[in-house]
């Protein structure tokens, strides 16, 4: 079954439905994130080379943390990504929320014993999980309530976040 119609993904439940879907397309991506982090109540922690743009560059994504954010104080926003200065050209979303909120979202970028690892994925409140092996394509799988490969992912995420560094390319420009 492909989840390509809002509806599909804003009907799975976050720490309730179990089961795997597969996704193929960056519209599924898309929908998939943005409904599992309207849900998010602890933590959002992205992989992603360039913050995907076609999954999270955009108006709802942006609102769906930045409403997340502000509405819990312990709430925390985590990405690595790998090409800062493309995503900063750009004038990504979320770097623009990042700069405004820097106190809950953190972006980092990874040290170079990372450089090869290619999967992205999105984790939220360490259960929903959506994960791509390849990063420049977008087959994978999401499910809104999968602890097991949350905890795994969790920890790539965490090996690869202690050595990360933040990125001058990040921060705030003043003009």
């Amino acid at each position: 079954m492909h989840y390509s119609h809002p509806s599909d993904f804003e009907r799975l439940v976050l720490k309730e439905d179990s089961q795997s879907v597969a996704i193929d397309t960056s519209e599924e991506c898309r929908l998939a994130a943005l409904s599992m982090v309207r849900q998010a109540v602890r933590s959002i922690e992205i992989v992603s080379r360039q913050l995907d743009p076609q999954m999270y560059d955009n108006r709802e994504f942006s609102e769906a943390v930045n409403m997340f954010v502000v509405g819990s104080q312990r709430a925390r926003v985590r990405a690595l990504l790998r090409h800062s200065d493309a995503v900063v050209k750009r004038g990504h979303r979320l770097v623009t929320l990042f700069q405004r909120l820097s106190s809950f979202i953190e972006l980092r970028v990874p040290a170079r014993d990372f450089d090869e690892y290619n999967a992205a994925f999105l984790i939220v409140d360490g259960v929903g999980v959506i994960h791509r092996t390849l990063s420049d394509r977008f087959e994978g799988t999401v499910n809104f309530n999968d602890p097991r490969t949350a905890r795994e992912l969790t920890r790539q995420f965490e090996a690869m976040w202690q050595t990360a560094l933040p990125d001058a390319n990040l921060r705030r420009s003043h003009l």
